[in-house]
């Protein structure tokens, strides 16, 4: 059999996407146009004819590699079919469509009347290719939306549950204000987050190991297993990631209903990262910090992960194995599943001043380390009694708006991570070099958002004008 071609129709659906269509060889004489029911932007449509894999990982990249799949998977079926026939001559446009129509319709075993919509959603969380982080990011969203669902019950929606039928622009909506204001439903109706933990932590907690109160900044207790706050990035996040489940339960025939092809999703939104100088850190590891030793020891954790700028979960799992000839090694934990690449940092000789300082091979980690919200506490304290308070600029994530804030306040265990890579950057200006030892791909948009260009950049480029 011959080769088949693919071209893309000029139609459009409602969502902008194109069919990729099918020529298929049957004989010298016989050649049929047909249908994929595989639908794509026709900007993802290459010169080629074929689909275009963006390189920036993301949801659009792995539902269009899901897409491209099952193209194959359909010609190799076509090919098959049309191989094993054994009157060539019954082979016709209204023969093949049936054989595209068989291919994508679901068993009889997998009904939506027979299967929850939280079914198919845990079949999409343990079938589906997902990172371990990307994982229980989605698990947030099930539990989400299971309170959701008690909640719209308990506002006079009596029977309501979510079903791929009843998803719509509108309830869509009513999800997205209902993540925004979780604070306002829990204080309404407590018992919803006794089912369904706004944390998997909080779940548990036991009698004898209780959570120790927490307060806000007025001093004042928060109730146990109140939900935080959540900005427009975290929700749209949160949107993004529940729609490509629906385009997966849509390509694998749970439903043909996208309630997203009429609902925008808000733009996500980052403002200019705050990292400090090499001047900064230096001050913040000179500063006089021995009368309390836990905000000395966090401080020195802080400086060395400035020097290596690796994510505070890979640094937890450094051990004094990650130590090679002079340089620390790790596989950076967000990416391995997906691109594993080993990161190669060089030590200074500050850094191994501060690995000596703590050196105990009997304590197994790199340093005592504690818990990260203990870490972030401790850096914040340890910025202000060095007095690193000059005003910064940075984006509220629940207003959208700018607001201006000491930098303590707003120092993290992140900073550390965005020291490293401005710093380094200011003096090479090449995003490849200092993405190979942040652990960014080439391209990457997260890396972009670290390339901020300071005051010293911009003089500089004035000054090619003279």
């Amino acid at each position: 059999m011959g080769k088949t071609y693919y071209n893309i129709s000029r139609k459009k659906d409602a969502a902008g996407e194109s069919e990729i269509c099918m020529r298929i060889y049957v004989s010298k004489d016989n050649r049929i146009r047909i249908g994929s029911g595989i639908w794509v932007e026709a900007k993802r449509w290459g010169k080629k004819n074929e689909i275009n894999i963006p390189n920036i990982p993301g949801e659009e990249r792995e539902m269009l590699l899901e897409k491209k799949t099952k193209l194959k998977a359909l010609t190799e079926h076509i090919e098959k079919e049309v191989q094993t026939a054994e009157d060539k001559s019954i082979i016709d446009k209204s023969f093949l469509e049936k054989i595209v129509r068989k291919f994508h319709k679901p068993p009889k075993a997998q009904k939506e009347s027979e299967v929850s919509f939280f079914d198919i959603m845990e079949r999409y969380v343990t079938t589906h290719k997902l990172s371990e982080s990307r994982r229980k990011n989605f698990k947030v969203i099930m539990r989400s939306l299971h309170r959701f669902e008690l909640y719209w019950k308990k506002e006079g929606h009596r029977g309501f549950k979510i079903t791929f039928a009843n998803l719509n622009p509108e309830l869509l909506r009513q999800i997205e204000n209902f993540l925004l204001n979780e604070q306002d439903a829990f204080l309404k109706y407590p018992e919803i987050y006794d089912l369904f933990p706004y944390s998997a932590k909080i779940a548990l907690l036991t009698p004898k190991r209780k959570r120790p109160p927490i307060l806000d900044k007025d001093g004042n207790e928060i109730p146990k297993g109140m939900p935080k706050p959540r900005g427009q990035n975290s929700v749209a996040d949160m949107l993004t990631r529940f729609r490509a489940f629906i385009i997966w339960a849509i390509d694998n025939n749970y439903t043909i209903n996208n309630p997203f092809k009429h609902f925008t999703i808000g733009e996500i939104v980052y403002g200019t990262p705050i990292y400090i100088s090499n001047e900064e850190r230096n001050r913040l590891l000179e500063a006089d910090m021995s009368d309390d030793r836990e905000i000395e020891t966090q401080r020195d954790i802080f400086v060395f992960q400035c020097l290596i700028g690796c994510r505070v979960s890979d640094l937890y799992k450094m051990t004094y194995r990650s130590i090679i000839n002079d340089a620390v090694e790790y596989i950076p934990r967000k990416t391995k599943e997906d691109r594993p690449i080993t990161v190669r940092v060089p030590l200074n000789d500050t850094a191994k001043r501060l690995i000596a300082k703590y050196q105990d091979y009997d304590r197994g980690s790199l340093f005592p380390f504690s818990t990260e919200q203990h870490y972030n506490r401790k850096i914040k304290e340890a910025f202000k009694k060095a007095g690193l308070d000059r005003i910064v600029t940075v984006l509220d994530q629940q207003t959208r708006q700018e607001v201006q804030k000491p930098l303590y306040e707003v120092a993290s265990s992140h900073m550390a991570r965005r020291t490293f890579i401005g710093n380094i950057y200011k003096k090479v200006k090449d995003p490849n070099l200092v993405g190979s030892l942040s652990g960014h791909k080439e391209g990457s948009k997260a890396f972009a958002r670290y390339r901020d260009i300071d005051e010293d950049m911009k003089r500089e480029l004035i000054g090619y004008l003279e």
